[in-house]
């Protein structure tokens, strides 16, 4: 049985994840080879691509030519969190790259910590090639990150930290952010990871360069936000290496547009609501500590109040108080279930003054306590 075909496992009991079979099949092949002796050895680099299938690859307009010849090595390393949706979304990128230019420009290789499957939040376990004690950071040119949050392994960040020591590219994808800022692979760049992480993330890491955007390219370094964020960034690294013909015949073949890397993480879900209230929200997600008032939101726009509570029953049916408060809570969710704080540290980082009064609204709106809260979601990891 070879780790590439891993078998259905007999009927799960009641409250077990059956475990169903995926091949992710590296296409090409992997840059990682074993021998009889059990050693590792990287792949002989050549002048020379072909397909993993040996058929002659599916172009649209013709064969697009791409401005490297060598072959670049990604290697994905999985992790508790990652979800398989952004890991086939990197990956196809790769394989359209090879398929649309006929030249084998990227081969790719999973990993995870200790060589065995890992479990991705679908439910699926994802087999891997190898572990990584087997795998030479040095010959790998990306190595991305997927999953992680709560992955503290010093044998891991020993080994990213060699990683980065080697020259390799290092990226994440969504809160794979985390492990690399724990391996202070981050200090000096700018960085990204989902939306609903960025509070956390930020109060973890305060002194890094963190931003709210779709995602971040920084020198060797990169980041996004996961989900469709992991397609932008991936097509975004082809043009930058291969051109942005590759990259635009890759984003036709995949029905979507490339997306810039400023994009908001969140800029649909108001549709074509004012600019001004846009503004406002802005204000309010970027002031949660210190809290403004509504007048103060509404001279910084250049609109009245009146105006400012107008736009917010026509858009949002709330009153922009309530949606303020609400955003505050929010946040203080997330602290919650996701670091460490005490509930005092969190109403003081949320703009409350004391604990009881964040206490009483978290109760409110939520319908548990902000101590439950937490403790509930520690259960779940």
């Amino acid at each position: 049985m070879t780790p590439m075909q891993w078998p259905i496992k007999e009927p799960a009991m009641r409250g077990e994840r059956a475990l169903l079979p995926v091949r992710l099949r590296p296409e090409p092949q992997a840059p990682f080879n074993r021998t009889s002796s059990d050693a590792v050895v990287p792949f002989k680099r050549s002048s020379e691509f072909r397909l993993a299938s040996g058929a002659r690859p599916h172009t649209v307009r013709g064969n697009v030519a791409a401005k490297k010849e060598c072959t670049q090595e990604f290697a994905f390393l999985l992790l508790p969190g990652v979800t398989l949706t952004c890991l086939t979304a990197a990956i196809n990128v790769l394989r359209l790259a090879n398929q649309l230019s006929g030249a084998m420009l990227y081969r790719w290789t999973l990993l995870s910590h200790n060589g065995q499957p890992q479990m991705a939040e679908e439910g699926f376990e994802i087999a891997v090639h190898q572990s990584i004690t087997c795998a030479d950071p040095s010959i790998i040119d990306k190595l991305v990150v997927c999953g992680g949050q709560r992955f503290h392994a010093p044998e891991v960040l020993r080994w990213l930290r060699r990683a980065g020591k080697s020259g390799s590219s290092i990226g994440a994808l969504g809160q794979g952010s985390y492990l690399l800022a724990r391996a202070g692979l981050l200090d000096g760049y700018r960085c990204t990871t989902h939306w609903n992480y960025l509070s956390s993330f930020q109060e973890e890491y305060p002194l890094l360069a963190v931003t709210s955007q779709l995602f971040v390219i920084d020198r060797s370094r990169f980041s996004c936000s996961g989900g469709s964020g992991v397609q932008d960034m991936m097509l975004h690294l082809v043009s930058m290496e291969q051109g942005e013909e590759l990259a635009l015949a890759i984003s036709e073949m995949q029905v979507c547009a490339m997306r810039l890397a400023d994009e908001p993480q969140r800029a649909v879900r108001l549709g074509y609501a004012s600019p001004h209230l846009l503004e406002v929200i802005s204000l309010m997600e970027s002031n949660i500590e210190e809290p403004l008032r509504l007048q103060e939101l509404a001279d910084m726009t250049g609109i009245s109040r009146r105006q400012l509570e107008r736009l917010f029953r026509k858009y949002l049916n709330k009153q922009p108080s309530r949606y303020y408060m609400e955003l505050r809570l929010n946040h203080g969710r997330r602290l919650l279930e996701q670091t460490n704080k005490s509930v005092l540290e969190v109403a003081v980082a949320c703009g409350f003054a004391n604990a009881p009064h964040f206490s009483k609204n978290v109760k409110d709106r939520f319908g548990s306590s902000p101590r439950l809260l937490s403790l509930l979601a520690n259960k779940l990891f």
